[in-house]
């Protein structure tokens, strides 16, 4: 019976980074991926500077977008435009994630590709059935912890609170066109547009990776008709001229809140639920919740509680703000008059003041100990 310490499954930012400090931490882990690696994932990928520390690795530059994004641009639903300095990492999920993948096989970890996972069952460990797409072969391997990193349509999930999928309505959706061309935009800032008529549950977006375009926005229900009225507005106003290349979407009905996991089966990013629309960003927390989950492991064989209760403990301030944000975003996106009172003067230099308190903060704290910024 092969038996681990740790596996993971789910191969992204949050799988990564735990396979990564599980095996910093000396326990044997395997972390799995169903796709064939490396594979693209749709997704912004920018991030705060501080996001490097949460990943406990420097970022090589080739693993970056040749342009870096160190500004950003703000336009109000009034039409006002508000600029600063912001310095972000820009860069595709394909080569991102297939360097996280080799960085935690540097520090010991066992990675599989194209292997799925069909079930699992915890008696006095957790056992996990298997199938390597390659050649259909099932097999069951043992794990003293289970950690899910599987994003919305987590299978882990799925048994522990099937209720969480028996509703069809969509909880939202995004789309991205890729664009080749030249306009009045600027390669090193990040556009954000605050208006509902393009985007009624966030901002629109408008940078640029490598040589490409992105024009992006999302909504709760179909985001078609505001993608294309914000493309249209992009290339008016911009005389943006390039030809889409590239579409690239994402939905969900996956409406189950948060739920970390039970026993020493710990759920983190996206599949917990760690999911702030009103942020726009999601990395840095599912990179955040892996830390609190391999903790909360490390907690549990020292003093034999079960681990989901010390990652419960850990997680309490990311669900916080989280709920805060939902509360915020309703308030906020109900209406163009309640967006545009929550962006007058007085809350924007609230806003500015909070975000260089945090930027300067986040320089100096411990990785767990991180605000989560905007």
């Amino acid at each position: 019976m092969v038996k681990y310490d740790v596996i993971v499954v789910g191969g992204g930012i949050a799988g990564s980074r735990a396979a990564k400090m599980a095996a910093d931490c000396g326990l044997s882990t395997l972390l799995l991926e169903k796709c064939k690696t490396p594979r693209n994932k749709p997704c912004s990928g920018i991030q705060f500077a501080y996001f490097e520390r949460l990943l406990g690795s420097k970022i090589p530059p080739e693993k970056l977008c040749h342009n870096e994004l160190k500004r950003i641009e703000m336009v109000l639903p009034n039409g006002k435009v508000v600029r600063g300095k912001m310095r972000m990492l820009n860069f595709m999920r394909e080569p991102f994630d297939d360097w996280l993948n080799s960085e935690a096989m540097k520090a010991g970890a066992e990675f599989q590709d194209e292997t799925v996972l069909l079930d699992f069952q915890e008696d006095q460990d957790v056992a996990v059935r298997l199938r390597r797409n390659a050649t259909q072969e099932e097999v069951e391997v043992h794990a003293r912890y289970l950690i899910d990193a599987e994003g919305t349509m987590s299978k882990v999930r799925m048994k522990l609170r099937p209720e969480d999928y028996e509703t069809k309505r969509s909880a939202g959706a995004t789309i991205n066109y890729y664009l080749e061309g030249e306009g009045d935009l600027d390669e090193n800032t990040l556009y954000m547009f605050y208006r509902r008529e393009f985007c009624p549950m966030m901002f629109a977006w408008v940078y640029k990776k490598n040589d490409l375009w992105v024009v992006g926005t999302g909504a709760d229900d179909n985001p078609l008709p505001y993608a294309r009225r914000f493309l249209d507005y992009i290339r008016q106003t911009y005389k943006l001229n390039g030809q889409i290349v590239r579409t690239e979407g994402y939905s969900s009905t996956f409406n189950g809140g948060i739920f970390l996991g039970q026993g020493n089966e710990l759920l983190v990013g996206d599949a917990a639920g760690l999911i702030d629309e009103y942020r726009g960003m999601g990395m840095d927390a599912a990179a955040l919740s892996a830390i609190y989950a391999v903790e909360a492991i490390m907690e549990s064989q020292k003093d034999g509680r079960p681990a989901i209760t010390a990652y419960s403990k850990h997680m309490e301030k990311i669900i916080r703000q989280i709920e805060r944000d939902k509360r915020l975003q309703s308030s906020r996106f109900g209406s163009d008059a309640a967006l545009e009172k929550s962006m007058t003067g007085r809350m924007m230099l609230l806003s500015g003041l909070r975000l260089l308190l945090g930027s300067q903060l986040n320089k100096i704290l411990p990785p767990d100990r991180i605000w989560l910024l905007p």
